[in-house]
């Protein structure tokens, strides 16, 4: 077929080999746990990580192209506010009173990681249409198609801006109810790579710039409103560490492990921190640091540059998809990945609060590494059927 000469392989391969780095350090972090369901997470990893890898075949050769999703795009949105309702009335979890997950027996369902592939179809089209109408009516040749004025062109800019800003709020909202910041926090970024990539105008971007500021200070008063003190602590215990050893242990750990690594690391299961249990969370939120620990300088950069090749791919489907709505797709999906690595990094690195998000395709997650999957898949199914041009 010749669609297939346009399937990305090179995302295909990186995807690849960085869900084969995951399970590998997730079996190395977990070799010398106590409990043998830890030892065995990394087969669960690697059976869902090649579950994931036939999903995007199987996304990128669906029968019929990307575009009609955005003729449902109301209903992939209900199907995440429903699930998001639902998982917040009858959801399982283990920490406190938080629901953020259904057992259905094979896996943890986390609906608010599949919310993120549906944000990108469900806002992509909205925000899409604002490119449409714009394109239309500024052709490159000849005479206007549309007879809508500036005026209705920024009117219509402005109802897709605020309508798509008040779909992603809702999403986050329901979200950080469960409680979960983080990952409603990559809700707002995946809103706010796809308002940039809209081309709806500077002021919108300038707008957005000034609605996050502005929502600081009432996100901090929604966390004592709803007694999420833990998410005050942890940022508090970022700024002043002093003020909370207890809250800042895990970051001390984690730098720790990382100053360890040294050039060339540890070895595979050789790392101490990790190996004698004190590092916490080590296969889900601090593999990084077990990461550099045990593979060094030289494994991390290795780990960058699989990152850096993943985004450029995606990147490049940016950029030369044939349509509005597929750019959103593939913008989303790049927010998605990069805000999540960016984030959780930092934390490890002790440069930013720590927030429960997972290392794409690094730690353990089947949920987030399908998730994961299916927006490349998702990307894949774009850039198959671009125009032909160069790049």
């Amino acid at each position: 077929m010749r669609l297939w000469r346009h399937f990305d392989y090179t995302l295909l391969i990186t995807s690849i080999l960085l869900t084969v780095f995951g399970v590998v350090m997730i079996f190395s972090a977990n070799l010398g746990s106590l409990d043998p369901r830890m030892q065995d997470l990394w087969r669960r990893q690697a059976v869902f990580g090649a579950v994931g890898v036939g999903l995007i075949i199987l996304l990128a050769i669906f029968p019929r192209d990307f575009r009609w999703l955005g003729d449902f795009w109301w209903l992939t949105y209900l199907i995440a506010v429903g699930l998001l309702v639902l998982v917040l009335l009858f959801g399982q979890s283990e920490i406190g009173r938080a629901r953020r997950w259904f057992d259905i027996g094979f896996m943890r369902l986390q609906p608010s990681f599949l919310a993120m592939n549906l944000l990108a179809i469900s806002v992509g089209a909205m925000l899409s249409r604002a490119r449409k109408r714009r394109s239309a009516a500024v052709p490159l040749f000849g005479t206007p198609k549309t007879s809508l004025s500036g005026a209705a062109l920024d009117r219509a800019g402005l109802s897709n801006y605020l309508i798509s800003g008040a779909m992603m709020l809702l999403l986050a909202a329901l979200v950080f109810q469960q409680p979960d910041m983080g990952t409603a926090a990559v809700l707002a970024a995946m809103w706010v790579a796809m308002v940039l990539e809209s081309e709806l105008g500077g002021r919108y971007i300038v707008a957005t710039i000034l609605l996050g500021v502005g929502a600081i200070y009432p996100l901090w008063r929604l966390m004592e409103a709803f007694e999420f003190g833990y998410m005050q602590q942890r940022v508090l215990s970022f700024l002043n560490p002093g003020s909370n050893p207890d809250a800042a242990y895990q970051l001390q750990q984690a730098v720790i492990a990382i100053g360890s690594g040294g050039l060339w690391g540890k070895g595979l299961a050789q790392g101490t921190q990790s190996q004698l249990r004190y590092l916490p969370v080590r296969h889900t939120d601090f593999i990084f640091a077990v990461t550099a620990e045990e593979l060094g300088f030289a494994g991390v950069m290795l780990l960058f540059a699989l990152y850096l090749i993943l985004f450029y791919r995606l990147l490049r489907i940016v950029l030369i998809a044939s349509d509005g709505f597929g750019r959103m797709i593939a913008a989303g999906t790049l927010a998605m990945i990069l805000f999540q690595a960016v984030v959780n990094i930092g934390m490890n690195l002790r440069l930013l609060p720590v927030v429960g998000l997972p290392l794409p395709f690094i730690s353990y997650g089947p949920a987030a590494l399908l998730t994961t999957m299916i927006g490349i898949g998702l990307a894949e199914n774009v850039v198959m059927r671009h125009r032909k041009l160069e790049f």
